[in-house]
């Protein structure tokens, strides 16, 4: 396209007729490069009414359907062939490799598009007769999963997948979201997590952009910043790039990721147990169901770091038909109570004061740690920018599981009366 279009406005200058192409070009741009949903508005208008100067009575073609998909998602195209010679015209399909024409259902259909613009073209022949239609697929990254990366600390990056959250008339899709969290890990004796960030994006082809928060400590005094120009960019590899800058500042970032475990976790994994943090002694224990978490002070003295949250599951046959990883689970309503933790050392930046309610966030199981009964996984929450402390993550292992102690029940100090006790 780009060629074409350099090759156009070269020769059309050396003819003199620059204003001429300008607004030819800008007349091209109207018509054929807007995001639009199906129906009506579902082809660019090349060719839609006949091409070669075929008219629209004689022959005529036009695709229609959802033009913008995520990575995983199914793409689900027809057309219609119309005019006085629709019945003897032969339809040949020009576009990306993995779709599928199916000439007698007049569908074009199938997945494993890589995040990007694809162009898709179909084209109508009746004897001299000929038409054509195209259209443009806008194809989002998927980017929801765990990744690693390195450099003076150790990082870790945790996505959603992202979500609808614009639609047209036709409930096509206009808009796509997500929310990531990444911290960043002392390579020293104590592993303190030092950084701890959260951001909304929205994804648009092989990039997702967008604003958020980190917090970490400086000059023994927590500090909130402002991300802005956050850009998350998809590579071929499955790697992620990731850069941004602190609001009012000259710091910038850029940190590479790579797919972190090999791992697979199934959206299936039963959860239900009981866990214990593996931060601090005497928080709170953790009843976790497939849908829910409760807290459960049982023998302490001091109920600490309660939760209650609702498990919001992605829509598991999606994942398990695209072999998706079921680490990521969204959590809803979350309510943390006497939750502060600043006066700790290690973990004013990981915890912080988590108090509060009408929380939200990601649980991310990890993978390294599914065995023998045994699951760890990543509590993610947010509570606002109006917050001094927006943001926290606490760890948890499951202790207790069918009500027997797992193998780590030991390390935390709980025996298999008090798995008695606290499993419903």
């Amino acid at each position: 396209m780009h060629s074409l279009v350099g090759r156009l406005r070269d020769t059309l200058i050396k003819s003199g007729l620059r204003r001429f192409f300008l607004a030819a070009f800008g007349f091209l741009l109207l018509g054929g490069c807007g995001v639009g949903s199906g129906g009506s508005d579902s082809g660019n208008g090349f060719g839609a009414g006949g091409g070669s100067g075929t008219p629209p009575e004689q022959l005529s073609i036009k695709i229609e359907g959802q033009i913008k998909y995520r990575a995983d998602e199914g793409v689900s195209l027809s057309y219609t062939v119309t005019g006085n010679s629709a019945e003897s015209a032969t339809v040949a399909y020009g576009g990306p490799v993995e779709l599928n024409h199916d000439a007698e259902k007049k569908t074009i259909s199938g997945d494993a598009l890589l995040p990007g613009t694809h162009l898709v073209k179909v084209t109508a022949t009746a004897g001299s007769f000929s038409a054509e239609d195209e259209i443009t697929l806008f194809i989002d990254a998927n980017f929801g999963g765990q990744y690693g990366g390195g450099g003076e600390s150790q990082f870790s990056l945790t996505m959603g997948r992202s979500q609808v959250t614009e639609t047209d008339e036709n409930n096509y899709v206009l808009t796509r979201s997500g929310t990531l969290y990444w911290y960043s890990q002392a390579t020293d004796a104590t592993e303190f997590v030092n950084l701890l960030c959260v951001a909304d994006v929205e994804v648009s082809g092989d990039e997702a952009s967008g604003s958020g928060l980190c917090k970490e400590v400086v000059d023994d005094e927590l500090q909130v910043r402002t991300v802005t120009g956050l850009l998350v960019t998809y590579k071929e590899t499955g790697e992620l790039g990731l850069t941004y800058s602190y609001e009012g500042t000259d710091e910038s970032f850029d940190v590479d990721f790579s797919v972190a475990g090999d791992a697979y976790v199934s959206p299936d994994l039963d959860l239900s147990g009981i866990y214990r943090s593996t931060l601090l002694e005497n928080l709170d224990y953790l009843n976790v169901t497939q849908n829910d978490i409760a807290g459960d002070s049982y023998d302490l003295e001091t109920p600490r770091c309660g939760i209650t949250a609702t498990l919001a599951r992605y829509d598991t046959e999606l994942i398990t038909a695209t072999e998706g990883d079921g680490s990521i689970i969204p959590a809803e309503a979350i309510t943390i109570d006497n939750c502060d933790l600043t006066s700790q050392t290690g973990y004013a930046v990981s915890v912080g004061d988590a108090t509060g309610s009408g929380q939200s966030g990601l649980m991310l199981i990890l993978q390294s740690g599914i065995s023998d009964s045994v699951v760890r996984f990543d509590l993610y929450t947010r509570r606002g920018s109006e917050y001094t402390d927006p943001l926290s993550k606490l760890r948890y292992a499951r202790v207790c599981y069918q009500g027997a102690p797992t193998s780590q029940a030991a390390v935390y100090g709980v025996t298999e009366s008090d798995c008695e006790a606290l499993t419903p």
